[in-house]
Formats: structure tokens, sequence, C-alpha cells
């Protein structure tokens, strides 16, 4: 899988709220695996967790479709513990936007974590500030926040007190198959010929065929 960092993001920023459709096709003999859709980006912290997005049962000879509008969130989840496998467990989503209530506070109230105090900040970033009462490493209470996309988790970070983790999000699509469900935090070792999927301007819909050996992606 290419770096992130190896692809110019300059033309890939979107205008928020456009829908999008990315259509998976299996033309392999490829059984018991779900169709994922995963994203990347550049400017995300560099122990943040990639979590497969969105996932669906994809058997040979058939199709499937994930649909969606370019909406941020923030996330919380209950796994501290965050290895390829395992499900960060949603907790929390909460609607954000890169120019306006774009920043958060997370506490640990009565036992749960929770997002209060959403406000303004720097746009173009999405930040989360931990106050001293989140549970971090060595505490078996330890979770995990980040941000997300039109409702589902793409990027966590276990929790820690007194830390700000800001998120420069510059999405870019990848699709592949894997034994993964939405939600768990995915590797490269586990994933069948990922590819980048690339929307120009202008393009919101991408059908992708996979052959066993390769994709053939065509935009629209």
């Amino acid at each position: 899988m290419s770096s992130a960092l190896d692809i110019d993001v300059s033309d890939l920023i979107p205008l928020l709220g456009t829908a999008y459709s990315i259509r998976i096709r299996n033309d392999s003999e490829l059984e018991g695996h779900n169709a994922i859709v995963f994203q990347s980006s550049p400017r995300i912290p560099s122990d943040a967790h990639t979590l497969a997005w969105l996932s669906k049962m994809c058997h040979p000879a058939t199709r499937v479709s994930f649909n969606w509008q370019l909406d941020y969130n923030f996330v919380w989840g209950q796994q501290g513990d965050l290895h390829p496998g395992v499900d960060y467990e949603a907790g929390q989503e909460l609607a954000a936007d890169l120019a306006a209530e774009n920043v958060v506070s997370l506490s640990y109230i009565d036992d749960g974590f929770l997002f209060h105090g959403q406000g303004n900040g720097d746009k173009g970033s999405l930040l989360i500030s931990q106050d001293h009462s989140v549970p971090g490493s060595g505490n078996p209470n330890q979770g995990c926040v980040g941000i997300g996309m039109s409702g589902a988790g793409t990027f966590v970070l276990p929790t820690e007190p007194n830390y700000q983790a800001q998120f420069d999000p510059h999405p870019q699509y990848w699709i592949a198959f894997a034994r993964f469900n939405a939600g768990t935090v995915v590797d490269e070792s586990g994933m069948t010929n990922p590819e980048n999927i690339m929307f120009k301007a202008g393009n919101t819909i991408a059908d992708c065929v996979f052959d066993g050996k390769s994709w053939v992606v065509t935009y629209s």
C-alpha cells in the first residue's frame, strides 16, 4: 500500500456535506471476506490507529455499496488496548465541523466517558481536550478517542489525561477485502489488495471490480 505521504492531497479536499458512493463487485473466488473502506491521512497524531470505517460481506459474484456524506464527528470508545483486530467499542459520536464546533472536551464522570463543552477553534482541524479525570496508560478504564465521518469512527488513539489530540483531516479513501468489521483496528497484513480511491473534482461515485489479482476502478 502506498504511503499516504506520497499522495498529493491538494486536489482531494471536497466540499463538506458532499455525498459519495463506492460500489464494489467481487469477481474473484475470494470467499468469507468483507469489502471494507478505510481512510488514511498524513495529518493525524502519530499514535492514532486506523479503523475499518465501512464494512460489508461481499461473496463472489456479488456487489455491495457504501454511501456517505463528508461530515465529520468526534468519537470515543471503551477499548484502550488498541491493536489490529480489536474493536474500538463505540461509545459516543458527536457531530463536528472543520470551521465551527471543532473543539470538544472529554471527561470521565461517574465511571463513564463524556464529551462536553463543544466550541470553536482554529479552522481546518478537530481538537479533543482530555482533562485530568480521563484514565490513561496502565488504568483498566482507559478508553480511546478520535474522529470519524458520517457517524462512524475512522481514527482513534488511547486516552491520556491532560492531553490534547489534534486531527487535521485530509481524508484519503482505501478499499480492500478483509475479515474486519466496521470499527475494527486494521493493519495492512490483514488485507487483500488495498487500493487507493482518488475522487477528482466533480467525481463522487467509484465503481470498483476485483478480479482476484487487481482492481479496476471507474469514476463518475
